[in-house]
């Protein structure tokens, strides 16, 4: 998991988040074969660090979990990450969801809820 700072999610997210919605304006696969690709020359390499940085990202409250779900949900709809950081990513925002529910860390998330609702 990413060690970054808290601080630096969001900043992050956010510009990652304005350029998929720019992308999509400008409709970059209907463009893939055209003269006019605006997104042929553009350098995606920082886009894909980001992308990289924030599901690598242990989210630390519900607005970073709910971020970092919208990366997954736009990664699964283009078929998913071949690299598996999308299903990690989820992992981590259920661990943070059963640290934040269930009061307790360790074990498995999705097992340490399951306990503390039998209490």
């Amino acid at each position: 998991m990413n060690t970054q700072p808290p601080k630096t999610f969001m900043p992050l997210f956010r510009s990652w988040f304005d350029t998929t919605r720019l992308a999509d304006k400008l409709g970059g696969a209907g463009l893939s074969g055209s003269e006019d690709n605006l997104l042929a020359d553009l350098d995606l390499g920082p886009m894909v660090e980001a992308e990289t940085s924030l599901l690598n990202h242990q989210p630390v409250n519900a607005a970073e979990a709910a971020c970092l779900l919208e990366v997954v949900r736009q990664n699964i709809a283009d078929a998913g990450r071949s690299d598996g950081l999308d299903l990690r990513a989820i992992v981590a925002v259920q661990t943070w969801l059963a640290d934040a529910s269930a009061g307790a860390r360790g074990g498995e998330p999705v097992e340490r809820v399951l306990r503390q609702t039998q209490v």
